[in-house]
């Protein structure tokens, strides 16, 4: 009580007051500056960076109806590897050679079509058209894509030179729960007759290794 009446008593007399006055205000901001620094007690700054995690292993089963006329493939595929069966030949391909009984082989199909990436790059360039939701969370996607996009994507020999791609539109639909499982293409419109592909994949990044022996 007597500090506080000495304050008063100093505001009253001109030659104490502005000095008290700054005293007062420098309690103030030192009480302020305590709270702020009690309830923020510093911290480092942070930021957990997001591992990106790929498609590096899957089985796959890539069908053609090119026109009544069919081809089917079956395979594994890890990020070093992959074997796979056609026409009752067993093949393998290590990067960008394929292999059937240690010999090198042309490459019979276009294998850069069935690759998980290369859907997904072609999914990115396409017009979404519409979704379905089913109750289980499985979706089932529909988009649209012109065919010099698809090209771009798919080393596949064409006719864009010839004809304007830009124009030719074609399907993607996309059946896909927490990764995608089945891809189904339509290059009917390009083609000009019925030219459809459908791509199951199964075990998705759940391979560790192949093994033939």
């Amino acid at each position: 009580m007597n500090f506080i009446k000495s304050i008063r008593e100093n505001l009253k007399d001109p030659k104490k007051k502005a000095l008290t006055q700054l005293g007062i205000y420098l309690v103030f901001f030192i009480f302020v500056f305590a709270v702020l620094s009690g309830s923020n007690p510093p911290t480092e700054n942070y930021i957990e960076e997001e591992i990106p995690v790929g498609i590096n292993s899957y089985e796959y089963i890539y069908k053609i109806n090119n026109n009544g006329v069919l081809l089917e493939v079956n395979g594994t595929l890890t990020d070093t590897e992959e074997i796979f069966n056609y026409n009752g030949l067993q093949y393998s391909k290590i990067g960008n050679v394929v292999y059937l009984n240690n010999e090198i082989v042309t490459e019979i199909f276009n294998t850069d079509l069935y690759k998980y990436n290369n859907i997904e790059t072609l999914i990115e360039k396409s017009e979404f058209i519409e979704k379905t939701t089913y109750k289980d969370n499985n979706e089932k996607t529909t988009y649209n894509i012109s065919m010099d996009k698809y090209f771009s994507v798919i080393n596949e020999i064409n006719n864009c030179t010839n004809i304007d791609c830009t124009v030719i539109n074609s399907n993607i639909v996309v059946e896909s729960s927490d990764n995608i499982n089945k891809v189904t293409i339509d290059l009917t419109n390009y083609y000009g007759y019925l030219y459809t592909i459908e791509i199951n994949y199964n075990n998705i990044n759940n391979i560790e290794k192949i093994s033939t022996n």
